[in-house]
């Protein structure tokens, strides 16, 4: 295949995932989509509850919208759905060469963001006819990168697999935007025994027409739906009677505002939503935050995490309130540096005249962390790659005009090949005939 049909070929896979993006466990389509290609490319597709420890699984959308948009997706197929409909979204197929060498996994994450995608002029998808068809959602973060290059990764590996040994698992993740769904699948022992774990991700800040190797900087972060319970009241007749949600709400708000001084690492807390009350003149039964906790060593996000609970607990006694809080996110930060390994990476790189550089420092929180802490701790080796973009750098990710140059594909789809080619390919003086 020459670089321009295959650069053809990404953008219109591309072009097609970026029209219909579905947020965290909504991934109707997706799933289905992707189920669907893979099948026909011969593979046996693992999907529904069996990929997801359903105890690990976080932040569920409410019943009624999941299931009105369930409602709205095509249900003559092959293959039963029922499992996907009820929000075991995502796949994962393997190929096995059933010769000895090397297994490697890789992960694609696959869902959007509830976002409004720009009808400006200037924004490519717009002007050229593939913006989001799904209304006050968008691929606003390069997942639709990320499946078009798994899947043309599956069909690589079936059209080279007499020269590979060993075996490949392609896993199509759900649920990465709030770190909700990494957990589940990997508390299914999906990647266990691995002796190679790969991913990567369209910019987030790396250089441009450059591969990042070694990706560091992950924080561990907790995401925490918090709600206060009170009792209402008239607020001016009968203020006394009340229990005012909203107070403890505030109290908690302002102190856990206090938390992060650690002289071991960075930590952060973040208030992001707060909503509560129901008018001027009542004493508000009823208030939810929403927030997050994040620390460069899962050490400092687990204390940070008792410290909020002390904090809502106290904050709920100082105005008579019950509370509850719920786990909707989580990701751990990377346990270990392979810096041997990033080296080799690098060399095989140079050797396919790539441009690449090791280490760039994340700075956020990804639950593919779960994934390489996994295979590291069971002896493997993981590495998480960034695919530099000039476009996603200039607009930002996670914003209404976030974009990239599909040319990033070509450069995704030819480091994977290149270091799958270099761990499995046979020897010449191996013969399994």
């Amino acid at each position: 295949m020459s670089d321009l049909t295959l650069a053809q070929e990404l953008s219109a896979m591309r072009r097609y995932y970026h029209r219909f993006p579905e947020p965290a466990w909504m991934e109707y389509r997706t799933t289905i989509s992707i189920i669907s290609r893979l099948k026909a490319l011969g593979y046996e597709v693992k999907y529904g509850k069996v990929i997801h420890n359903p105890d690990c699984m976080m932040g569920q959308p409410k019943k009624d919208l999941a299931q009105a948009y369930a409602a709205t997706i095509n249900r003559e197929l092959d293959f039963d759905i029922t499992e996907i409909l009820a929000g075991y979204t995502g796949a994962v197929c393997e190929l096995d060469t059933g010769r000895p060498g090397p297994s490697i996994a890789m992960r694609f994450d696959i869902d959007g963001l509830a976002i409004k995608e720009s009808k400006s002029k200037k924004h490519l998808p717009n002007l050229q006819g593939f913006a989001s068809k799904h209304k006050g959602y968008m691929h606003a973060c390069g997942h639709d990168g990320h499946i078009t290059v798994g899947l043309y990764l599956a069909q690589w590996l079936k059209d080279h697999q007499d020269q590979l040994t060993g075996k490949y698992l392609l896993i199509f993740q759900p649920a990465e935007e709030g770190v909700k769904g990494g957990k589940s699948m990997v508390n299914t022992g999906l990647v266990d025994g691995y002796d190679y774990f790969l991913s990567g991700h369209i910019g987030m800040g790396a250089p441009a027409d450059s591969v990042t190797i070694g990706t560091d900087g992950f924080l561990a972060t907790t995401k925490t739906d918090i709600q206060f319970s009170g009792l209402s009241a008239h607020a001016g007749a009968s203020p006394e009677k009340g229990h005012n949600a909203i107070l403890a709400a505030a109290s908690a708000l302002l102190n856990l505002q206090t938390l992060p001084q650690y002289s071991t690492g960075a930590a952060r807390v973040n208030v992001g939503k707060i909503q509560g009350g129901s008018g001027r003149n009542i004493i508000a039964n009823s208030c939810r935050l929403e927030m997050e906790t994040r620390g460069s060593s899962s050490a400092i996000n687990d204390h940070l995490n008792q410290r909020v609970k002390e904090v809502v607990a106290g904050s709920a006694m100082q105005y008579q309130c019950k509370y509850q809080l719920q786990q909707v996110g989580e990701a751990p930060a990377l346990n270990q540096k392979d810096q041997a390994f990033y080296q080799e990476l690098h060399e095989l790189l140079d050797q396919a005249d790539i441009p690449n550089s090791i280490g760039f420092h994340f700075g956020a929180s990804e639950d593919v962390v779960f994934f390489m802490n996994r295979v590291a701790e069971l002896g493997g080796k993981a590495c998480f790659f960034l695919f530099g973009s000039e476009l996603a750098k200039a607009n930002g990710h996670h914003n209404s005009q976030f974009d990239f140059e599909e040319s990033v594909l070509v450069t995704m789809v030819e480091t994977f090949t290149h270091l799958l080619m270099h761990y499995g390919q046979k020897k010449k003086e191996e013969s399994y005939d």
